[in-house]
């Protein structure tokens, strides 16, 4: 499919069954209402516990259902799946384990060209200086800064940029890999198949790199203007975060991963 077949189905996707769609509204609103009810004033202890315990299993259910409408798109189904709760329970745990992982390898590489940079090492330099000259009696941030060895700031400088570069390379490769390896579980259901490299970077090959990167860029700014929407309908008085939760929220990630199916249907 091409971009504007991607956008127009994944558009018109969430409301191609009404019923299932407001079931999944309800869903989302049972996720929301442990942030939404505090903002009204509800504010109870034991209340509190129960509705973390429930946007905590609601959000796995969600979180599956979501896979299933990604494998719906690879598939070449135009309906939104069946709810199968215990089902999209625990496939929603599998999900989330696997968007762990993916967030752990460039997590740690970080970490690895942070440290072999000097950034952790100047950064402890610059903060104990910064103790010693409060103590000494330096009153502003012109003075401590003045008594940090320009040595030290340089490579604190330099092993910043060069841990900052590598974070934004790292997040933008591991991002389209996690998409893929998402893909990948949603059409197998198997998570090891999520995390084999070799047949993902094949899938992403299949459907090619630079498509990948345009649609998900084309995708995820229609899905920000839509929320710039419902942020704005979330203003009205008393109803606004109820409307916009209950019916853009849902709708956005309907959006969001109807299209990510459709787009690697030909991986």
């Amino acid at each position: 499919m091409n971009l504007r077949e991607i956008i127009t189905d994944a558009i018109k996707y969430p409301i191609s069954d009404t019923r299932k769609f407001l079931i999944f509204c309800v869903l989302i609103i049972l996720m929301s209402l442990s942030t939404i009810l505090p903002s009204y004033g509800v504010k109870n202890d034991t209340l509190t516990i129960i509705l973390s315990l429930v946007t905590l299993i609601v959000s796995f259910i969600v979180l599956g259902y979501s896979v299933d409408v990604i494998k719906a798109g690879v598939d070449g189904d135009d309906t939104l799946p069946d709810f199968d709760y215990v089902k999209q329970f625990v496939i929603g745990i599998k999900a989330m384990i696997l968007e762990i992982i993916y967030f752990i390898i460039p997590a740690v590489i970080v970490i690895i060209v942070a440290s072999a940079s000097g950034l952790f090492t100047s950064l402890t330099k610059i903060v104990y200086s910064s103790i010693d000259a409060i103590n000494n009696g330096a009153s502003n941030a012109t003075a401590i800064m003045a008594t940090i060895p320009q040595s030290t700031m340089n490579t604190f400088t330099n092993a910043l940029t060069i841990t900052l570069i590598a974070a934004i390379i790292l997040f933008i490769i591991f991002s389209l890999i996690s998409f893929t390896g998402l893909v990948r579980f949603a059409r197998t259901g198997s998570g090891t198949e999520g995390l084999r490299f070799r047949k993902i970077l094949n899938d992403m090959s299949n459907v090619g790199f630079v498509k990948i990167i345009v649609t998900l860029i084309v995708v995820y700014i229609i899905a920000l203007v839509l929320t710039f929407i419902i942020g704005l309908i979330g203003l009205i008085p008393y109803i606004g975060v109820f409307i916009s939760i209950f019916i853009g929220v849902p709708f956005v990630v309907l959006f969001l991963y109807r299209a990510t199916g459709l787009l690697f249907a030909d991986a």
